[in-house]
């Protein structure tokens, strides 16, 4: 989301992270810990997204929405924004700090910036990076469970750094929860919304973009701007019924017209952390 950008410097900021209950947590950890605020700037404009944390061997990957960090759109298939620097605003160990880190995303780490429409790949990219010392992080790893990722939960859960319009101080993030569920119809839905307002659109473009089923699905409610590139946990029950949450899914984008949000699959997503995709 674009905001006005104020202070182009490195700092500390002090700030609580927001009260949760019990039945809030799995394991014993905070859901809200596995996002993580990132910052695009592009002259006096600043553009927030979601990312998280994913390891593969000894390797840590920051992942995200390709759009959140490259600027380049799959859905106007259009590059929005460019920037060679993402920042990454983190919590300090045993602190209450957060502090920003820098990361190199120039063309010459992440190769060129592609253009591509959400028809033909997932809207994801992962960067490997050396974590501070300080930095209190968890990996998604600690959510994925196979049989989760395509199973459908009794609900869904999403924080996210959503801004709202206007001007807000540099880095700024504030995390929101988002609850909500799978639209099975979702596509259904879409589909009939393409019909209402573009009656133009062939039957052939429908049949494509609703070809996207294969990647992403849809839930409900629609998610702001800022929650592109969160990771969605779903609830479920284990075989002693208690609740559990497990990754299944990363938010790619709300869908407006029908006040829902594409999502991309888990198991979809897992290929790709995984280089299989």
């Amino acid at each position: 989301m674009k905001t006005p950008y104020l202070i182009f410097v490195l700092f500390v900021l002090t700030s609580t992270m927001p009260g949760f209950s019990k039945a809030q947590i799995n394991d014993g950890q905070l859901l809200s810990k596995y996002s993580y605020p990132i910052f695009a700037v592009m002259g006096s404009q600043q553009y927030t997204g979601t990312a998280f944390f994913y390891r593969s061997g000894d390797t840590s990957f920051l992942v995200s929405n390709y759009h959140a960090i490259k600027g380049m759109s799959p859905l106007k298939q259009a590059i929005t924004f460019r920037a060679d620097t993402l920042y990454l605003k983190y919590p300090v160990r045993r602190s209450l700090d957060f502090k920003i880190m820098a990361i190199n995303v120039a063309e010459e780490i992440t190769g060129k910036t592609e253009i591509f429409s959400m028809i033909d790949r997932i809207d994801l990219l992962k960067i490997p990076v050396e974590l501070p010392a300080d930095a209190d992080i968890l990996f998604i790893n600690d959510q994925i469970e196979e049989r989760y990722l395509n199973a459908e939960p009794e609900e869904v859960i999403v924080f996210g750094f959503p801004t709202k319009p206007g001007s807000i101080p540099a880095f700024f993030a504030r995390q929101q929860r988002l609850e909500g569920s799978v639209n099975k119809n979702g596509f259904a839905d879409y589909d009939a919304s393409l019909q209402i307002n573009f009656p133009n659109t062939s039957d052939s473009a429908r049949a494509i973009m609703n070809g996207t089923a294969r990647y992403y699905y849809f839930i409900k409610p629609y998610a702001a701007q800022g929650y592109s590139g969160a990771p969605v946990f779903g609830k479920f029950r284990n075989e002693s019924h208690e609740i559990i949450y497990r990754f299944i899914g990363v938010i790619f984008a709300g869908q407006p017209t029908t006040r829902q949000t594409w999502a991309i699959k888990g198991k979809v997503a897992l290929k790709y952390l995984q280089g299989e995709l």
